[in-house]
């Protein structure tokens, strides 16, 4: 269910980042990997009015977890933006109330 949401990376790295990304997320919450969806969102920053191509930012949708295990997660997944070279990563957190989550699945 935990949706992370990643900008300012292009489509090819939120590709080869995904698995990594799903995977630091799950052990952290513990939480099956496939649990975790990553989605790429295309954007492109500006800062000051002049385009910032070296800022990666992280929205992370899910039910609420502990200051402690948020801090956690943003942390790991900030090592592997700052790793790739990004300058900057701000990891926002969107709590859900889970009571207004719902989920349907394909029956056989």
């Amino acid at each position: 269910m935990p949706q992370v949401v990643v900008k300012g990376l292009t489509r090819e790295q939120t590709a080869r980042l995904a698995p990594e990304i799903a995977k630091r997320v799950a052990e952290t919450i513990s939480v099956p990997q496939e649990w975790i969806v990553v989605e790429h969102n295309d954007t492109a920053f500006f800062r000051g009015g002049q385009p910032d191509s070296h800022s990666a930012m992280v929205w992370i949708h899910w039910k609420q977890r502990t200051p402690q295990l948020q801090q956690q997660v943003a942390q790991k997944l900030a090592n592997l933006l700052l790793a790739q070279g990004f300058e900057l990563v701000e990891v926002v957190y969107e709590n859900l109330n889970m009571d207004d989550f719902y989920e349907f699945k394909a029956t056989e």
